[in-house]
């Protein structure tokens, strides 16, 4: 095994993660304002992803390992659709980079392995909302792919709210909750 190995693996999650940090709040940046921000030089990125499609790609994979990682952790085939749901945006909240840089890139059209990658990582969540839907915790009449979409953009606001300062990291989960439940849940 090469000595280096361990060195280089954590120079390229130092990259990923300054990646996503940057491209969390600035979509468009180049790659090199990402190796400024990662406080490498170009030339060192380079190495590590050769074009910002290839750091695009490797971002949006572990975005979804990680997102897919903590869906699994959420014991959403337990409890009622909504409390479970509440279990999931409590889960995300720390992972919202991720999830914003996922919802901000769109690639998915361009590439077919992501797309079928997000529709694994999706399908437990889908699950949970047609689960609520037939025992009558969730609205039937709207559909669960949009119920799915109003999640994700939910997570997207609150992530974008903690990051500008007009709410608190603690108050998101609550606050997403509260807000995608009172359009999706059954009024009794």
């Amino acid at each position: 095994m090469d000595s280096d190995s361990p060195l280089k693996d954590e120079r390229r999650l130092h990259i990923l993660d300054a990646a996503t940090e940057l491209l969390a709040t600035k979509p468009t940046a180049s790659l090199a304002e990402i190796a400024t921000h990662a406080r490498i030089g170009k030339a060192t990125l380079h190495r590590y992803f050769p074009t910002r499609e290839a750091l695009l790609i490797e971002l949006a994979y572990r975005a979804l390992n990680l997102v897919s990682e903590v869906i699994q952790t959420c014991r959403l085939d337990q409890d009622p659709a909504p409390v479970a749901l509440a279990r999931l945006a409590e889960a995300l909240v720390p992972h919202g980079d991720k999830w914003y840089f996922l919802l901000n890139e769109h690639f998915w059209d361009v590439n077919p392995d992501l797309a079928q990658a997000e529709e694994t990582v999706q399908a437990p969540i889908l699950a949970l909302i047609e689960r609520g839907q037939a025992e009558g915790t969730l609205r039937r009449d709207i559909s669960a792919t949009w119920i799915i979409y109003l999640l994700d953009f939910t997570m997207f606001a609150a992530w974008q709210a903690i990051f500008d300062g007009s709410i608190a990291r603690r108050d998101a989960p609550r606050l997403m909750i509260e807000g995608l439940l009172g359009g999706i849940a059954v009024k009794r």
